[in-house]
């Protein structure tokens, strides 16, 4: 569940920069280097630039410092009067270009060119996007720091242990390590969070942004094992977006939610119940309607969280976790999840299908001769528990296109009915030609009799 901005395309340039040109300018003369926030809207960035002769450019470079493809710079051209002292200010609003997750960390720096041509640039600031207003305090253990407010350090501790937990159970399970330091926010109720971060679902109740190595959940304030799953379920989503990152690659819904609810630990009676109706019933999902999101409907969406699970479980418990990291390890090679399962189990998506509900007890899977419409991947995070039922993104359906012998059933386009008068309009001049013909050759014919009886 990885969140990306987007820079504004009219005021911002981005320019991919060598790291080892990317900050070979002089020294500027800078004052009152800041970034101000107000958060989670905008950061303003300002600054007095003092220069020998009048300043013609002032350039802001600026991000945040996540795992990417490569390295990008965005580049901002502040307005500004010359002169040999300039104040100077710039705002990125992020609900233009998207937020970024509390506890990322901003960069920026000041570039200038004076009417000499002479270029200067600041050393690199950074600055912590997170709010000011909460009293935040931070408890740590090895590569795990968990920040909270508004609670006490005996529950901070208990969080954080889920925390320690959580990382032993994805390790010993499935392989899931971390080479670097994880951050959790812990907001004390639902709100927070959400107030926290910009155009997210209103029943989001935690999010993981593997990039950042980053996570934030909001609490229930009633259910301690429900908060404390939930820091194992985030933490997973973090060991495994950071383990198969990828610009090609893509880590199918079921595999990437069955791992997370594996590590919470076995299902709860009622998961389990569900699940066990549905296999008596023949009522199950297909794994390959699994690979994108989840159903919006309550009991479908649990069904699709309990069945990931059962298939992971399957995985691991049959084949052994070094399989399991070796698909993974295939999907961030940019395998496709058919190749992945081919090369690392010798089945494909149906295969696994089959396999696994040998192994539960269900009726084999159903043959269908015809298409079937395909999830699109959606952004699936964590639940706010609502009665124990959580809600799910809608899948939005495409439909696969199939043959068509006589051409019968394929669909008008705006441009049909166009076509369709021109052809007609074709045929009529050809007809009125072969007429005209017609009639020149008809009178040749005729002039041709009449001269011959006259001879």
């Amino acid at each position: 569940m990885s969140k990306k901005w987007l820079p504004f395309l009219l005021s911002i340039a981005i320019l991919l920069i060598p790291a080892q040109t990317a900050f070979a300018a002089p020294r500027a003369n800078v004052t009152n280097n800041q970034v101000v926030f107000d958060f989670p809207n905008t950061a303003t960035f300002s600054a007095t630039i003092n220069a020998d002769s009048d300043i013609a450019l002032i350039t802001l470079e600026y991000g945040n410092i996540q795992q990417t493809c490569g390295e990008v710079v965005a580049k901002a051209y502040p307005d500004f009067t010359p002169g040999k002292t300039v104040n100077v200010e710039w705002t990125w609003d992020m609900r233009q270009s998207g937020s970024l997750p509390p506890g990322a960390t901003i960069w920026w720096r000041w570039i200038y060119t004076d009417a000499t041509g002479k270029e200067s640039s600041t050393d690199v600031q950074t600055a912590a996007w997170l709010d000011d207003v909460h009293d935040w305090q931070t408890i740590s253990s090895g590569d795990l720091r968990l920040h909270w407010y508004d609670n006490d350090k005996t529950f901070a501790q208990t969080m954080l242990d889920a925390g320690v937990e959580g990382l032993r159970r994805n390790k010993e399970q499935a392989g899931l390590t971390t080479e670097d330091p994880i951050d959790l926010y812990v907001y004390p109720n639902y709100d927070d969070m959400k107030d926290a971060i910009l155009y997210e679902p209103s029943w989001t109740g935690g999010m993981a942004f593997p990039e950042y190595n980053i996570f934030i959940m909001g609490v229930s304030q009633s259910d301690s094992t429900w908060d404390q799953n939930t820091v194992i379920h985030e933490l997973t989503h973090i060991l495994v977006g950071h383990l198969t990152f990828s610009c090609l690659g893509d880590v199918p819904t079921w595999l990437n939610e069955g791992l997370a609810m594996y590590s919470e630990g076995e299902l709860d009676s009622g998961a389990q119940a569900q699940l066990d109706q549905a296999i008596s019933s023949d009522t199950l999902l297909t794994v390959r309607s699994l690979n994108g999101g989840f159903s919006e409907l309550p009991d479908k969406a649990n069904l699709s969280y309990s069945q990931s699970y059962s298939i992971v479980n399957f995985l691991i418990k049959t084949y052994g976790q070094d399989k399991l990291t070796e698909l993974l390890t295939a999907l961030r090679d940019a395998k496709t999840i058919d190749d992945a399962l081919l090369e690392i189990y010798g089945f494909d998506s149906d295969g696994l299908e089959d396999a696994w509900r040998g192994s539960v007890g269900a009726a084999p899977r159903a043959v269908s001769a015809q298409a079937t419409a395909m999830p699109t991947p959606t952004f699936v995070p964590t639940y706010v528990p609502v009665a124990g039922i959580p809600l799910a993104v809608t899948p939005t359906p495409y439909a696969i296109p199939t043959s068509s012998s006589d051409g019968s059933n394929l669909p008008l386009d705006d441009n049909t009915p166009s076509l369709i008068i021109l052809t007609i309009a074709l045929v009529c001049v050809c007809i009125v030609f072969l007429l005209i013909i017609g009639v020149v050759v008809l009178t040749f014919v005729i002039r041709s009799q009449k001269a011959g009886k006259n001879g």
